[in-house]
């Protein structure tokens, strides 16, 4: 299939698969969080903040399971598996979900604007915002390397998970969109 034919669900399985297959490959101490956008094709502003955080992430020399977006070309059926199977189900799109693996599962979510600006308008979301903070603390920790402290910063909803690690939850999810 063509990249022209390719559809948002063979291309968010691709990339789940290639996500899946990083985590597997991750030895030793990894980059202090996983940042998972989930958007969908016409949330431009969440692609922009996507844009950011990616940029922040290649200088800090993050793999790309570290950072991950699905929906960026339309909503998903390998997004919404994601959404269940992680356990997000109250979550709506888009929004950030950022993972820290350490010592059993902590998601830290906040939900991104929706939509695209205006002709002329810029965003106004000042350095404030949940998802600018998270930001300024995950790249501290990276240069520190430590364990990021996200659970202080205000906008920023914290849901505890236990019973698998990352990699065997996206795996889950994996085999479940695969067999659908």
């Amino acid at each position: 299939m063509s990249e022209a034919e390719e559809t948002p669900d063979s291309h968010d399985l691709g990339k789940l698969t290639r996500w899946h297959e990083g985590l597997n490959a991750e030895t030793g101490r990894g980059f202090p969080v996983c940042a998972l956008f989930l958007a969908s094709g016409e949330d431009t502003r969440a692609h922009d903040i996507f844009r950011v955080y990616r940029s922040a992430f290649e200088a800090l020399d993050a793999g790309f399971h570290d950072l991950v977006i699905f929906g960026q070309h339309g909503m998903s059926t390998t997004c919404a598996a994601l959404i269940q199977g992680l356990g997000l189900s109250g979550l709506d799109t888009p929004s950030l979900v950022l993972i820290n693996d350490a010592a059993g599962m902590v998601f830290h979510s906040t939900r991104l604007p929706a939509g695209s600006l205006a002709d002329g308008q810029t965003e106004e979301d000042g350095a404030a915002v949940a998802w600018r903070v998270a930001l300024t603390e995950i790249e501290r920790s990276a240069k520190d390397g430590v364990t990021a402290s996200l659970g202080s910063v205000k906008g920023l909803e914290r849901m505890n998970v236990s019973g698998e690690t990352l990699a065997e939850a996206v795996g889950r999810v994996k085999l479940e969109v695969e067999a659908a």
